[in-house]
């Protein structure tokens, strides 16, 4: 071991301890980057786990079946202002009746 420092010319020592100090500041530096990372990662990842449990029926076990309902009602809501379209469009032309190709 001595032998490998007895090579070290005198002249490169100051060299050496400024990389020694830049290693140790850039490690520093990387801990506390990976630190505040993982801290974002933890809050975008719950906030989705929430939202993955409330719609899946997570601790309120109706609040999946709440989407679902909404959903439907949604889907049945278009269904029938879709087929209710044509009737209403005779009456009352409007852009939207010329967009749905209800009128020529």
């Amino acid at each position: 071991m001595i032998e490998i420092l007895g090579n070290i010319d005198p002249a490169h020592l100051p060299y050496i301890a400024v990389a020694c100090a830049l290693l140790c500041v850039a490690l520093i530096v990387i801990g506390l980057l990976l630190q505040a990372v993982s801290g974002i990662f933890e809050v975008v990842f719950g906030l989705l786990e929430a939202l993955t449990g409330i719609l899946q029926g997570g601790p309120v076990s109706w609040c999946g079946c709440a989407f679902m309902i909404l959903g439907l009602a949604l889907a049945a809501g278009v269904a029938v202002l879709l087929l209710n379209a044509p009737a209403s469009c005779v009456d009352h032309p409007t852009n939207f009746c010329l967009w749905l190709g209800f009128l020529s």
